[in-house]
């Protein structure tokens, strides 16, 4: 956690650096943004640094979204909250006094024998291994989110810059689980209770790119932007409820697991859940220029990234909807 936010703070001071070092200098050899006489957007000198605001709508790609399902294999999972002795009982006395079925063919009806051998399948569960049986939730999907962030630039000229931008958002999943309990009336159907995941992850996102601009009228032009993005995430949250309880899924025990009964104390360690990744992105929009220091560029972002989750890192696309407010700073 302290190296990735060395890394940010780092390539913050970076940019702070370039622009104390190139402002001064611009600001005394600046020339007029447009004569009096043509003020279109062919006598503009956009050349300098340029401040913005981002505000726009992120969808995520849902593939890391299941790292919050609870499933078996995951980091964070069901069977973790149902192994604890002292939350069981509690989950016990919410299911009506019904034990959860663990994977073992004794006491199984007839009737479920190919839901179960079809959950062990899926699963990898060899016979004999006991598991917690449970219809865990599919296709989890992120919430789409507003995401604001601030954008600095340095125009060469014109047509030509380069550019820092940063963005913050905050993701949320959520899903429903079944559990197989032991109310058996032996039809054909199990006995099921449902059960309710969430998940909520935090991500910072740094952008270094460079941009071209395309004239298409006397006060607006097209702009196509690209470079490497870097993203930080954190996992602040995975927790499931049954019933009226509600349990974390995150081990903050150690390798031991251990969880204490009532009254009892452990230490519990500050969990870091995530990463940095790496990714590439084009943007593409339109820039208006609304007078001769602001500026409104509405735009599309697709990234092709890399979210850095246990068992989850595989590079994916998302996409980002903004609008972004650029001044003239000097």
């Amino acid at each position: 956690m302290k190296n990735q936010k060395s890394l940010l703070l780092a390539i913050g001071m970076l940019v702070l650096i370039i622009f104390l070092a190139t402002a001064n200098t611009h600001a005394q050899e600046r020339v007029p943004r447009f004569t009096p006489d043509e003020r279109n957007w062919s006598e503009y000198d956009l050349t300098g640094w340029r401040f913005g605001i981002n505000m726009g709508l992120y969808f995520a790609n849902n593939y890391s979204a299941q790292y919050f399902s609870g499933e078996r294999f995951n980091e964070n999972n069901i069977e973790y909250v149902l192994n604890n002795k002292y939350w069981y009982e509690e989950i016990f006395q919410e299911l009506n006094s019904n034990n959860i079925y663990k994977t073992t063919d004794e006491n199984i009806p007839q009737a479920w024998t190919s839901s179960l051998q079809e959950w062990k399948r899926q699963y990898a569960i060899a016979d004999g291994e006991k598991a917690w049986w449970i219809y865990y939730p599919l296709d989890l999907q992120y919430n789409a989110t507003i995401m604001p962030g601030f954008y600095v630039k340095y125009n060469f000229n014109n047509t030509t810059g380069v550019f820092v931008q940063s963005n913050y958002v905050k993701l949320v999943t959520s899903g429903v689980f079944q559990m197989v309990i032991d109310s058996v009336t032996y039809t054909s159907e199990p006995a099921l209770r449902t059960g309710y995941i969430r998940g909520e992850l935090e991500q910072v996102t740094i952008d270094v790119g460079i941009s071209k601009f395309y004239r298409t009228g006397n006060y607006t032009s097209v702009f196509i932007e690209t470079g490497l993005q870097i993203n930080s995430s954190r996992v602040l949250e995975s927790r499931v409820q049954i019933g009226k309880q509600q349990y974390t899924l995150i081990n903050r025990y150690g390798s031991s697991g251990y969880v204490p009964g009532p009254g009892g104390n452990a230490y519990e360690y500050d969990i870091y859940q995530g990463g940095i990744g790496f990714g590439i992105f084009l943007n593409g929009g339109m820039k208006f220029i609304l007078n001769e220091s602001v500026s409104i560029d509405p735009g599309v972002q697709v990234a092709w990234k890399n979210v850095n989750l246990e068992g989850y890192r595989d590079f994916a696309p998302d996409a980002y909807v903004y609008l972004r407010l650029i001044f003239d700073l000097f």
